[in-house]
């Protein structure tokens, strides 16, 4: 049985749990997921295990030839919308039919209708499968980070006095594609001076000068799935105290939820142990975000991990752990990893080292 359909099953077990006839979905990473095809459409996940791929006629031959086995592939018509497409269902599986998203005016149209029974979000029972990845899905990972991580170390021999930030973002990317990746998990963010206190930089192409701060914020795609890391770096050998004393206290927070960091973990409680890290060193009301994220098909995936954030990490998880200070107007200070999180602990798997300063 392929990976999608294995997936399929456990998904149809907790639709049985949460009494749905079916699920439709239209997120193309949840698509992806469930099916091999990449791609707009819709996919249904009927309680029969007979999963269908509707989509329209530019995209027919691709979901034809990369859907797994077991997916059956139909051909919409022109112009047809969701709304046109459930009504179509046999009408056991409209009675309480599941969805991962829908735009308003669809959702209101199929309950004034009445064409569905009743309609019922199913993302949470979507992201409990996806949140913990299994062999195929940790591979492309590791292999994103290992290219993310190589880029991360040309970033670092090219930081130099005189350097524009777009030479640097050209270079990346390039070599990313070089080392196989599909293309960046997003814009690479090469941010300098006081535009490093802006926690996703700013528009422009900044020349970098000695003295300054510049945060380097990358990620590469392997087979559909991400990476990210972030590094600060100081052009000179000499910082000043405050920054060095910022980048201390972010190396020692991202390290105390490290250590703390293990499966079945609340995520809050994580951001809540950096935080206080950063509390300790007088910082933390500069650190303006959540302590990281899940990464997997999409580059931001559940768990959040943030102060008010209920998300129980699970096991084999794939998060980042990214405190950040960030001086208004003068300077910013962050660094990420990704890492893979088993019942004892986590494993880093980007790894780029740690070094402030650049001669």
């Amino acid at each position: 049985m392929t990976p999608g359909m294995e997936r399929v099953g456990r998904l149809i077990d907790l639709m049985q749990e949460q009494e749905l006839s079916a699920i439709l979905l239209q997120s193309e990473s949840n698509i992806f997921y469930f099916s091999g095809y990449r791609g707009p459409g819709f996919m249904l996940i009927p309680l029969d295990g007979r999963p269908r791929l509707y989509v329209y006629p530019l995209d027919y031959e691709a979901a034809d030839t990369y859907a797994v086995s077991g997916v059956e592939v139909e051909r919409l018509g022109f112009g047809v919308r969701v709304e046109n497409l459930v009504e179509g269902f046999p009408e056991g599986l409209r009675a309480r039919l599941g969805y991962d998203r829908m735009e308003a005016e669809s959702y209101l149209k199929l309950l004034d209708s009445g064409i569905v029974g009743r309609l019922a979000s199913a993302s949470e029972i979507i992201w409990k499968l996806r949140m913990s990845k299994d062999e195929e899905e940790l591979k492309r990972i590791e292999e994103a980070c290992m290219i993310a991580s190589k880029c991360m170390e040309l970033a670092g021999d090219m930081l130099a006095d005189g350097v524009r930030e777009s030479e640097i973002k050209a270079e990346i990317l390039e070599e990313m594609i070089r080392l196989g990746a599909e293309k960046p998990s997003f814009d690479p963010i090469i941010a300098t001076g006081r535009r490093s206190s802006m926690p996703h930089g700013a528009p422009g192409d900044e020349t970098i000068a000695k003295g300054d701060v510049v945060v380097v914020d990358i990620g590469a795609v392997v087979e559909g799935y991400c990476s990210d890391i972030t590094r600060t770096f100081y052009i000179g050998s000499n910082p000043p105290e405050e920054v060095s004393r910022a980048y201390e206290a972010v190396i020692e927070a991202k390290a105390a939820a490290e250590e703390a960091a293990k499966s079945w973990t609340l995520s809050s409680g994580l951001d809540e142990i950096a935080r206080k890290r950063l509390v300790e060193h007088n910082l933390s009301e500069h650190f303006i975000h959540g302590l990281g994220h899940g990464v997997g098909i999409d580059i931001h995936e559940p768990p959040r991990l943030s102060p008010t954030s209920k998300d129980i990490i699970q096991d084999n998880s794939v998060i980042t752990i990214e405190p950040g200070v960030y001086i208004r107007g003068r300077f910013g200070v962050r660094v990420e990893d990704t890492f893979h999180v088993q019942r004892d602990g986590v494993r880093r798997l980007t790894s780029y080292p740690y070094e402030l300063a650049l001669d």
